[in-house]
């Protein structure tokens, strides 16, 4: 049982760190669709010298404003963040819990069935956390999941003293 809430522990931790990752990512893009889209639609004062100079530029800037209004329906990043939120939310709730039961296993505060009566119920947790709705497709990047095993890695370190090297 010790090894399924350590293995539990590290998953859910990892997992939360990809989380996380992924709620910056669409917060940065959310955020450059918007300001982009302002920038241009405010910018029609400014376009008048533009205009004059280079007309072929902004006319390119308004064109791309306007397909990009027409598709942010079809960018959900606002959706993505807000559910991605929540989620990170309750999965460090999970991780500090499945932690408190670490805890108590490794010093023998807490009996191997009720270890496992609670690591059953995280588990049905974590389950609950990871669906996502049908609409929802999420792919973790190698990128992300490297900058997920960096956080990993100072979070064994600093909590429980345990160095180890991703290759």
């Amino acid at each position: 049982m010790k090894d399924r809430i350590w293995a539990l522990l590290c998953n859910t931790k990892f997992k939360g760190y990809c989380l996380s990752i992924l709620v910056d990512k669409f917060q940065r893009w959310d955020r450059n669709i918007n300001i982009f889209l302002a920038a241009a639609s405010s910018g029609s004062i400014a376009a008048w010298a533009i205009w004059k100079i280079y007309p072929f530029v902004w006319g390119l800037i308004i064109a791309i404003s306007q397909i990009m209004t027409v598709l942010k329906p079809y960018f959900p990043y606002f959706k993505y963040v807000k559910q991605l939120n929540s989620k990170c939310f309750n999965v460090e709730l999970l991780n500090i819990d499945i932690e408190r039961l670490w805890y108590k296993i490794q010093n023998g505060k807490i009996s191997e069935d009720e270890a496992e009566e609670i690591y059953f119920d995280i588990r049905k947790r974590v389950t609950e956390i990871e669906n996502f709705e049908d609409d929802t497709i999420f792919n973790v990047s190698e990128k992300t999941e490297q900058k997920a095993n960096k956080r990993m890695q100072v979070f064994l370190r600093n909590n429980y003293n345990i160095s180890f090297t991703i290759d």
